[in-house]
């Protein structure tokens, strides 16, 4: 396997995070910033991992169920789609006209084409000759029509157009531990290794080409933490509206008597930004105590989607995020 740039080498020292924009810069930026819950306006879901959109359609990931709506102004309904398990994510392939879902505790991956009506489409419980072990996140790339899952633990990373056609699998375990999600930004995969609190970019599936870029203050690897005791346990990252934003498996379970609230959401400018610390922490915009777990941006909003590790389904819920100029 060809690797470019492999060190994933961290700093132990305690020391300040990087210099960064000025104190009446970031307190301008961030006056700009507007957290609101979007989803349910009232209640809560059981276990909110993720919400996708098709047009004006919107399914909300929460477990064991989806929830749908035709659009903003409905209500949501519980999915016909039954069986599921710990269900992470769904994503649409406007190729075939299908959605595709982790029902992750089932360990496969399911196709539908209709969240109102009960038969899927299909599943799988293997992809390139190796067996799914709770598939955590999927994304489809439109500038290729790949869509790509991943094995969380040793991460693997899949490669496929449909389920039950030929496959790929990209190894990532000699860099990753535990790993829960992928993103597409300007046809660019982007695996985020959570445990060890870094992103790999693909720069070519195939051959096997791609970057590591490290975390700044990482201390170990764990699967949750504080920002304190673990440095970034990253769930998610992505990019909105010229910045990188990422979340973090933060919560009082397992972050002792450390605050797990700082740095649970950050966002960062570059790659070197991420590696020397050099980024902003929006964790205020969020409640207390919550994970943020998978980012969806959808033209002008970031939509993150949030759970009650210690509470499920009391806080659980997806809010919006919106900068204004």
């Amino acid at each position: 396997m060809n690797i470019i740039n492999t060190t994933i080498a961290v700093s132990l020292c305690v020391c300040l995070i990087g210099a960064g924009p000025s104190k009446a810069e970031e307190h301008r930026s961030l006056n700009r910033i507007r957290v609101t819950q979007y989803a349910p306006k009232a209640g809560s879901f059981p276990g909110c991992t993720h919400i996708t959109f098709r047009g004006q359609t919107e399914i909300v990931t929460t477990g064991a169920r989806l929830f749908h709506r035709k659009n903003s102004r409905s209500s949501f309904r519980e999915a016909a789609i039954k069986g599921l398990r710990d269900a992470h994510a769904v994503v649409f392939n406007p190729l075939d006209q299908l959605f595709y879902a982790t029902d992750t505790g089932n360990h496969r991956l399911i196709s539908f084409s209709d969240p109102a009506r009960r038969p899927l489409k299909n599943s799988a419980d293997a992809l390139a000759n190796i067996k799914l072990k709770r598939p955590h996140d999927i994304v489809f790339d439109p500038s290729t029509g790949w869509l790509y899952s991943l094995n969380p633990d040793r991460c693997r990373v899949f490669r496929f157009k449909t389920l039950g056609g030929k496959a790929d699998a990209l190894d990532l375990s000699s860099h990753f531990g535990y790993s829960r999600a992928l993103s597409i930004v300007n046809g660019r995969l982007y695996v985020v290794g959570s445990s060890v609190g870094a992103v790999a970019e693909i720069i070519d599936f195939e051959k096997g080409l791609y970057n590591i870029h490290p975390s700044f203050g990482k201390k170990k690897n764990a699967v949750a933490g504080s920002w304190k005791s673990t440095g970034l346990v990253l769930n998610d990252v992505d990019f909105f509206q010229g910045r990188w934003f990422a979340t973090c498996y933060f919560c009082p379970t397992y972050a002792g008597n450390e605050d797990c609230n700082e740095n649970k959401l950050i966002r960062f400018e570059t790659w070197q930004d991420l590696k020397s610390g050099n980024w902003e922490d929006l964790s205020r915009f969020l409640p207390d105590k919550i994970v943020p777990y998978y980012l969806t941006p959808r033209k002008g909003s970031l939509y993150i989607a949030v759970f009650s590790h210690e509470e499920p389904g009391s806080f659980d819920a997806v809010h919006r995020l919106t900068i204004s100029d």
